[in-house]
Protein backbone atom coordinates (compact mmCIF):
# COMPACT_ATOMS: atom_id res chain seq x y z
CA UNK A 1 0.00 0.00 0.00
CA UNK A 2 2.81 2.43 0.92
CA UNK A 3 4.60 1.62 -2.32
CA UNK A 4 1.45 2.58 -4.23
CA UNK A 5 1.58 6.14 -2.90
CA UNK A 6 5.33 6.70 -2.48
CA UNK A 7 7.71 6.35 -5.43
CA UNK A 8 10.60 8.18 -7.14
CA UNK A 9 8.41 11.26 -7.62
CA UNK A 10 8.36 11.94 -3.87
CA UNK A 11 12.12 12.57 -3.90
CA UNK A 12 11.58 15.10 -6.67
CA UNK A 13 8.56 16.66 -4.92
CA UNK A 14 10.46 17.57 -1.75
CA UNK A 15 12.69 19.87 -3.81
CA UNK A 16 9.53 21.83 -4.61
CA UNK A 17 8.77 22.49 -0.95
CA UNK A 18 12.26 23.24 0.38
CA UNK A 19 13.22 26.24 2.60
CA UNK A 20 13.89 28.36 -0.50
CA UNK A 21 10.26 27.84 -1.50
CA UNK A 22 9.25 28.81 2.02
CA UNK A 23 11.14 32.09 1.94
CA UNK A 24 9.94 33.03 -1.55
CA UNK A 25 6.32 32.02 -0.96
CA UNK A 26 6.17 33.87 2.36
CA UNK A 27 7.72 37.06 0.93
CA UNK A 28 5.35 36.92 -2.06
CA UNK A 29 2.33 36.40 0.21
CA UNK A 30 3.32 39.06 2.72
CA UNK A 31 4.16 41.60 0.02
CA UNK A 32 1.41 40.98 -2.53
CA UNK A 33 -1.22 38.93 -0.70
CA UNK A 34 -2.81 36.29 -2.90
CA UNK A 35 -2.01 38.08 -6.19
CA UNK A 36 0.89 35.81 -7.22
CA UNK A 37 -0.98 32.56 -6.56
CA UNK A 38 -1.39 32.06 -10.30
CA UNK A 39 2.41 32.00 -10.71
CA UNK A 40 2.58 29.04 -8.31
CA UNK A 41 -0.29 27.30 -10.13
CA UNK A 42 1.26 27.68 -13.60
CA UNK A 43 4.76 26.92 -12.34
CA UNK A 44 3.56 23.73 -10.67
CA UNK A 45 1.73 22.56 -13.81
CA UNK A 46 4.81 23.40 -15.89
CA UNK A 47 7.05 21.57 -13.42
CA UNK A 48 4.95 18.41 -13.76
CA UNK A 49 5.39 18.43 -17.53
CA UNK A 50 9.12 19.21 -17.39
CA UNK A 51 9.76 16.52 -14.76
CA UNK A 52 7.96 13.95 -16.89
CA UNK A 53 10.03 15.11 -19.87
CA UNK A 54 13.30 14.72 -17.93
CA UNK A 55 12.24 11.29 -16.65
CA UNK A 56 11.32 10.12 -20.18
CA UNK A 57 14.73 11.16 -21.47
CA UNK A 58 16.32 9.09 -18.69
CA UNK A 59 14.09 6.07 -19.33
CA UNK A 60 14.39 5.94 -23.11
CA UNK A 61 18.08 6.83 -23.36
CA UNK A 62 19.43 4.99 -20.32
CA UNK A 63 21.36 8.15 -19.35
CA UNK A 64 20.68 11.05 -17.02
CA UNK A 65 20.65 14.59 -18.46
CA UNK A 66 24.33 15.24 -17.80
CA UNK A 67 25.30 11.89 -19.29
CA UNK A 68 23.27 12.80 -22.39
CA UNK A 69 25.20 16.06 -22.56
CA UNK A 70 28.49 14.17 -22.67
CA UNK A 71 27.09 11.68 -25.17
CA UNK A 72 25.36 14.05 -27.60
CA UNK A 73 27.23 17.34 -27.16
CA UNK A 74 30.77 16.15 -26.51
CA UNK A 75 33.14 16.09 -23.56
CA UNK A 76 33.72 19.86 -23.35
CA UNK A 77 30.06 20.91 -23.46
CA UNK A 78 29.14 18.01 -21.17
CA UNK A 79 31.62 19.27 -18.60
CA UNK A 80 30.17 22.79 -18.84
CA UNK A 81 26.68 21.38 -18.23
CA UNK A 82 28.00 19.42 -15.25
CA UNK A 83 29.60 22.57 -13.79
CA UNK A 84 26.40 24.61 -14.18
CA UNK A 85 24.51 21.72 -12.59
CA UNK A 86 26.94 21.80 -9.66
CA UNK A 87 26.32 25.55 -9.23
CA UNK A 88 22.57 24.90 -9.22
CA UNK A 89 22.99 22.15 -6.61
CA UNK A 90 25.14 24.41 -4.41
CA UNK A 91 22.64 27.29 -4.66
CA UNK A 92 19.86 24.86 -3.72
CA UNK A 93 21.91 23.46 -0.90
CA UNK A 94 22.57 26.95 0.45
CA UNK A 95 18.81 27.37 0.95
CA UNK A 96 18.45 23.88 2.47
CA UNK A 97 21.26 24.38 4.98
CA UNK A 98 20.05 27.82 6.05
CA UNK A 99 16.43 26.65 6.31
CA UNK A 100 17.34 23.55 8.33
CA UNK A 101 19.52 25.64 10.64
CA UNK A 102 16.79 28.27 11.06
CA UNK A 103 14.24 25.62 12.05
CA UNK A 104 16.63 24.27 14.70
CA UNK A 105 17.10 27.77 16.07
CA UNK A 106 13.39 28.53 16.18
CA UNK A 107 12.64 25.25 17.95
CA UNK A 108 15.70 24.70 20.16
CA UNK A 109 17.58 28.05 20.17
CA UNK A 110 20.57 26.39 18.47
CA UNK A 111 22.85 29.00 16.76
CA UNK A 112 22.53 29.06 12.98
CA UNK A 113 26.19 28.18 12.45
CA UNK A 114 25.90 25.07 14.65
CA UNK A 115 22.66 24.12 12.91
CA UNK A 116 24.38 24.33 9.52
CA UNK A 117 27.08 21.91 10.71
CA UNK A 118 24.42 19.54 12.10
CA UNK A 119 22.73 19.59 8.68
CA UNK A 120 25.97 18.36 7.10
CA UNK A 121 26.47 15.52 9.59
CA UNK A 122 22.85 14.36 9.67
CA UNK A 123 22.46 14.24 5.89
CA UNK A 124 25.61 12.21 5.29
CA UNK A 125 24.62 9.74 8.03
CA UNK A 126 21.07 9.22 6.67
CA UNK A 127 22.27 8.80 3.07
CA UNK A 128 24.89 6.27 4.21
CA UNK A 129 22.20 4.34 6.10
CA UNK A 130 19.86 4.24 3.08
CA UNK A 131 22.53 3.85 0.37
CA UNK A 132 21.52 0.25 -0.40
CA UNK A 133 17.84 0.79 0.43
CA UNK A 134 16.34 3.23 -2.10
CA UNK A 135 12.78 2.24 -1.17
CA UNK A 136 13.55 3.00 2.47
CA UNK A 137 14.77 6.48 1.54
CA UNK A 138 11.59 7.11 -0.46
CA UNK A 139 9.42 5.96 2.47
CA UNK A 140 11.33 8.13 4.98
CA UNK A 141 10.98 11.19 2.76
CA UNK A 142 7.32 10.36 2.05
CA UNK A 143 6.38 10.06 5.74
CA UNK A 144 7.94 13.43 6.56
CA UNK A 145 6.25 14.99 3.51
CA UNK A 146 2.82 13.82 4.66
CA UNK A 147 3.62 15.24 8.10
CA UNK A 148 4.34 18.65 6.52
CA UNK A 149 1.06 18.51 4.60
CA UNK A 150 -0.84 17.60 7.76
CA UNK A 151 0.68 20.58 9.57
CA UNK A 152 -0.34 22.97 6.79
CA UNK A 153 -3.90 21.65 6.79
CA UNK A 154 -4.00 22.42 10.52
CA UNK A 155 -2.47 25.90 9.99
CA UNK A 156 -5.01 26.81 7.29
CA UNK A 157 -7.89 25.69 9.50
CA UNK A 158 -6.57 27.91 12.29
CA UNK A 159 -5.83 30.95 10.08
CA UNK A 160 -9.19 30.91 8.24
CA UNK A 161 -8.00 32.75 5.08
CA UNK A 162 -10.42 34.43 2.68
CA UNK A 163 -10.98 31.58 0.21
CA UNK A 164 -12.64 33.92 -2.27
CA UNK A 165 -9.44 36.01 -2.37
CA UNK A 166 -7.36 32.84 -2.60
CA UNK A 167 -9.19 31.62 -5.71
CA UNK A 168 -9.02 35.09 -7.28
CA UNK A 169 -5.25 34.97 -6.78
CA UNK A 170 -5.07 31.88 -8.99
CA UNK A 171 -6.35 33.97 -11.93
CA UNK A 172 -3.51 35.55 -13.99
CA UNK A 173 -2.81 39.25 -13.48
CA UNK A 174 -0.39 41.68 -15.10
CA UNK A 175 1.31 42.67 -11.83
CA UNK A 176 4.70 41.26 -12.82
CA UNK A 177 4.81 43.28 -16.06
CA UNK A 178 4.76 46.72 -14.41
CA UNK A 179 6.25 45.96 -10.98
CA UNK A 180 9.88 44.82 -11.11
CA UNK A 181 9.80 43.65 -7.50
CA UNK A 182 6.80 41.45 -8.31
CA UNK A 183 8.69 40.09 -11.33
CA UNK A 184 11.71 39.36 -9.12
CA UNK A 185 9.52 37.43 -6.68
CA UNK A 186 7.67 35.70 -9.54
CA UNK A 187 10.99 34.48 -10.94
CA UNK A 188 11.92 33.40 -7.43
CA UNK A 189 8.69 31.39 -7.32
CA UNK A 190 9.52 29.87 -10.72
CA UNK A 191 13.07 29.05 -9.61
CA UNK A 192 11.68 27.58 -6.41
CA UNK A 193 9.09 25.55 -8.32
CA UNK A 194 10.92 24.46 -11.49
CA UNK A 195 14.25 23.51 -9.96
CA UNK A 196 17.27 22.51 -12.11
CA UNK A 197 18.58 19.89 -9.70
CA UNK A 198 15.21 18.10 -9.67
CA UNK A 199 15.34 17.62 -13.45
CA UNK A 200 18.81 16.07 -13.14
CA UNK A 201 17.76 13.89 -10.20
CA UNK A 202 14.57 12.61 -11.86
CA UNK A 203 16.35 11.60 -15.09
CA UNK A 204 18.80 9.51 -13.03
CA UNK A 205 16.71 8.15 -10.14
CA UNK A 206 13.76 6.95 -12.25
CA UNK A 207 15.89 4.38 -14.07
CA UNK A 208 15.16 0.89 -12.74
CA UNK A 209 12.48 2.08 -10.30
CA UNK A 210 9.55 0.61 -12.27
CA UNK A 211 9.23 -2.68 -14.18
CA UNK A 212 8.28 -3.31 -17.81
CA UNK A 213 9.10 -1.79 -21.15
CA UNK A 214 10.20 1.87 -21.25
CA UNK A 215 6.74 2.94 -22.49
CA UNK A 216 5.03 1.21 -19.53
CA UNK A 217 7.61 2.67 -17.13
CA UNK A 218 6.97 6.12 -18.60
CA UNK A 219 3.23 5.84 -17.91
CA UNK A 220 3.84 4.82 -14.30
CA UNK A 221 6.39 7.60 -13.93
CA UNK A 222 3.95 10.22 -15.25
CA UNK A 223 1.29 9.10 -12.74
CA UNK A 224 3.80 9.04 -9.89
CA UNK A 225 5.08 12.51 -10.84
CA UNK A 226 1.60 14.06 -11.10
CA UNK A 227 0.59 12.69 -7.69
CA UNK A 228 3.81 13.72 -5.96
CA UNK A 229 3.97 17.23 -7.42
CA UNK A 230 0.31 17.80 -6.54
CA UNK A 231 1.42 17.46 -2.91
CA UNK A 232 4.18 19.98 -3.56
CA UNK A 233 1.69 22.41 -5.13
CA UNK A 234 -0.48 22.20 -2.02
CA UNK A 235 2.49 23.09 0.20
CA UNK A 236 3.64 25.97 -2.02
CA UNK A 237 0.14 27.41 -2.29
CA UNK A 238 -0.28 27.00 1.49
CA UNK A 239 2.90 29.00 2.12
CA UNK A 240 1.64 31.96 0.11
CA UNK A 241 -1.87 31.70 1.62
CA UNK A 242 -0.42 31.44 5.12
CA UNK A 243 1.71 34.56 4.64
CA UNK A 244 -1.22 36.54 3.23
CA UNK A 245 -3.51 35.36 6.04
CA UNK A 246 -0.95 36.33 8.71
CA UNK A 247 -1.49 39.95 7.70
CA UNK A 248 -4.43 39.71 10.11
CA UNK A 249 -1.89 40.03 12.92
CA UNK A 250 -1.89 43.28 14.93
CA UNK A 251 0.35 45.82 13.17
CA UNK A 252 1.66 43.37 10.54
CA UNK A 253 4.88 44.17 8.73
CA UNK A 254 5.10 44.69 4.99
CA UNK A 255 7.24 42.05 3.26
CA UNK A 256 8.54 39.79 5.98
CA UNK A 257 10.26 36.42 6.04
CA UNK A 258 10.17 33.05 7.79
CA UNK A 259 11.26 34.30 11.22
CA UNK A 260 8.67 37.08 11.29
CA UNK A 261 6.00 34.60 10.14
CA UNK A 262 6.90 32.40 13.12
CA UNK A 263 6.45 35.35 15.49
CA UNK A 264 3.18 36.46 13.87
CA UNK A 265 1.61 33.01 14.25
CA UNK A 266 1.17 33.33 18.02
CA UNK A 267 -1.18 36.35 18.11
CA UNK A 268 -3.21 35.01 15.17
CA UNK A 269 -3.35 31.22 15.75
CA UNK A 270 -1.61 30.54 19.07
CA UNK A 271 1.84 29.26 20.18
CA UNK A 272 1.24 25.65 19.10
CA UNK A 273 0.65 26.81 15.51
CA UNK A 274 3.99 28.65 15.61
CA UNK A 275 5.82 25.52 16.81
CA UNK A 276 4.08 23.38 14.22
CA UNK A 277 5.20 25.84 11.53
CA UNK A 278 8.84 25.47 12.65
CA UNK A 279 8.54 21.65 12.77
CA UNK A 280 7.24 21.63 9.18
CA UNK A 281 10.21 23.81 8.16
CA UNK A 282 12.58 21.36 9.87
CA UNK A 283 11.06 18.36 8.06
CA UNK A 284 11.11 20.19 4.71
CA UNK A 285 14.72 21.24 5.18
CA UNK A 286 15.73 17.73 6.20
CA UNK A 287 14.06 16.14 3.16
CA UNK A 288 15.47 18.70 0.76
CA UNK A 289 19.04 18.32 2.01
CA UNK A 290 18.82 14.59 1.31
CA UNK A 291 17.62 14.95 -2.29
CA UNK A 292 19.99 17.82 -3.09
CA UNK A 293 22.93 15.79 -1.85
CA UNK A 294 21.76 12.83 -3.95
CA UNK A 295 21.80 15.07 -7.02
CA UNK A 296 25.20 16.41 -6.07
CA UNK A 297 26.59 12.89 -5.88
CA UNK A 298 25.35 12.25 -9.42
CA UNK A 299 26.85 15.51 -10.73
CA UNK A 300 30.20 15.03 -8.98
CA UNK A 301 30.34 11.54 -10.48
CA UNK A 302 31.06 13.29 -13.80
CA UNK A 303 33.58 15.79 -12.39
CA UNK A 304 35.61 13.63 -9.98
CA UNK A 305 37.55 10.38 -10.52
CA UNK A 306 35.20 7.38 -10.54
CA UNK A 307 37.01 5.63 -7.70
CA UNK A 308 35.74 8.26 -5.24
CA UNK A 309 32.68 6.70 -3.58
CA UNK A 310 29.23 8.27 -3.35
CA UNK A 311 29.76 8.73 0.41
CA UNK A 312 32.84 10.89 -0.08
CA UNK A 313 31.23 12.78 -2.96
CA UNK A 314 28.27 13.52 -0.68
CA UNK A 315 30.55 14.64 2.16
CA UNK A 316 32.52 16.86 -0.21
CA UNK A 317 29.35 18.43 -1.58
CA UNK A 318 27.94 19.10 1.88
CA UNK A 319 31.25 20.68 2.90
CA UNK A 320 31.33 22.84 -0.24
CA UNK A 321 27.76 23.97 0.48
CA UNK A 322 28.44 24.59 4.15
CA UNK A 323 31.11 27.22 3.52
CA UNK A 324 28.89 29.54 1.40
CA UNK A 325 26.15 29.24 4.03
CA UNK A 326 28.52 30.16 6.87
CA UNK A 327 30.15 32.91 4.79
CA UNK A 328 26.74 34.39 4.00
CA UNK A 329 25.82 34.39 7.68
CA UNK A 330 29.08 36.09 8.69
CA UNK A 331 29.03 38.64 5.85
CA UNK A 332 25.36 39.64 5.79
CA UNK A 333 24.15 38.42 9.16
CA UNK A 334 20.93 36.80 10.23
CA UNK A 335 18.87 39.92 9.45
CA UNK A 336 19.21 39.20 5.72
CA UNK A 337 18.46 35.48 5.98
CA UNK A 338 15.17 35.64 4.04
CA UNK A 339 16.76 37.84 1.37
CA UNK A 340 19.55 35.27 0.92
CA UNK A 341 17.02 32.46 0.59
CA UNK A 342 14.98 34.37 -2.01
CA UNK A 343 18.14 35.29 -3.96
CA UNK A 344 19.15 31.63 -4.08
CA UNK A 345 15.82 30.85 -5.77
CA UNK A 346 16.20 33.65 -8.33
CA UNK A 347 19.71 32.35 -9.04
CA UNK A 348 18.19 28.92 -9.66
CA UNK A 349 15.75 30.45 -12.11
CA UNK A 350 18.70 31.99 -13.97
CA UNK A 351 20.26 28.50 -14.10
CA UNK A 352 17.20 26.96 -15.77
CA UNK A 353 18.20 27.83 -19.39
CA UNK A 354 21.33 25.67 -18.94
CA UNK A 355 19.14 22.61 -18.40
CA UNK A 356 15.99 23.43 -20.39
CA UNK A 357 17.66 24.31 -23.71
CA UNK A 358 19.82 21.13 -23.75
CA UNK A 359 16.68 19.11 -22.88
CA UNK A 360 14.94 20.46 -25.98
CA UNK A 361 17.93 19.39 -28.08
CA UNK A 362 17.98 15.94 -26.47
CA UNK A 363 14.35 15.40 -27.50
CA UNK A 364 15.37 16.06 -31.10
CA UNK A 365 18.06 13.38 -30.82
CA UNK A 366 16.23 10.84 -28.61
CA UNK A 367 13.04 10.64 -30.66
CA UNK A 368 11.64 7.69 -28.68
CA UNK A 369 11.36 9.92 -25.62
CA UNK A 370 8.91 12.29 -27.34
CA UNK A 371 5.37 12.20 -25.93
CA UNK A 372 3.06 13.55 -28.62
CA UNK A 373 2.77 16.85 -30.44
CA UNK A 374 0.86 18.56 -27.62
CA UNK A 375 3.32 17.46 -24.93
CA UNK A 376 6.33 18.41 -27.00
CA UNK A 377 4.78 21.74 -27.98
CA UNK A 378 4.06 22.62 -24.34
CA UNK A 379 7.58 21.58 -23.34
CA UNK A 380 9.04 23.97 -25.93
CA UNK A 381 6.62 26.75 -24.97
CA UNK A 382 7.31 26.48 -21.23
CA UNK A 383 11.08 26.23 -21.67
CA UNK A 384 11.34 29.22 -24.00
CA UNK A 385 8.99 31.30 -21.82
CA UNK A 386 11.16 30.68 -18.74
CA UNK A 387 14.28 31.64 -20.71
CA UNK A 388 12.56 34.80 -21.99
CA UNK A 389 11.48 35.84 -18.46
CA UNK A 390 15.05 35.45 -17.22
CA UNK A 391 16.36 37.59 -20.08
CA UNK A 392 13.67 40.20 -19.36
CA UNK A 393 14.74 40.39 -15.68
CA UNK A 394 18.41 40.81 -16.63
CA UNK A 395 17.78 43.41 -19.34
CA UNK A 396 15.26 45.38 -17.28
CA UNK A 397 17.85 45.86 -14.55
Amino acid sequence: MVRRWIGPGILVAVGYMDPGNWATGIEAGSGYGYVLGWVILLSSASAMLLQVAAARLGLFSGHDLIGLGYLLLGQRVGKILALTALLAVMATDLAEVLGFALALRLLFKIPLEAGAVLALIETVLVLSWTARRPHLLEKLVGILTFAVIGIFIYELIELKPSWKAVFQGFLPSGEILHDREALYLALGLIGATIMPHNLYLHSAWVQGRFFGEPAAQARLTARDTAWSLSLAFFVNASLLITAAALCQAPDPLRRWGIEQAYVLFEPVAGPFAASAFAIALLFSGHNATLTTTLTGQIVLGYLLPTQISAFWRGLLLRSLSLFPALAALFLWGERHLSAMLVFSQVFLSLQLPFVLLPMLYFFVKVKRAAFGHVGQGLTWLISLTVVALNLYLLLSG
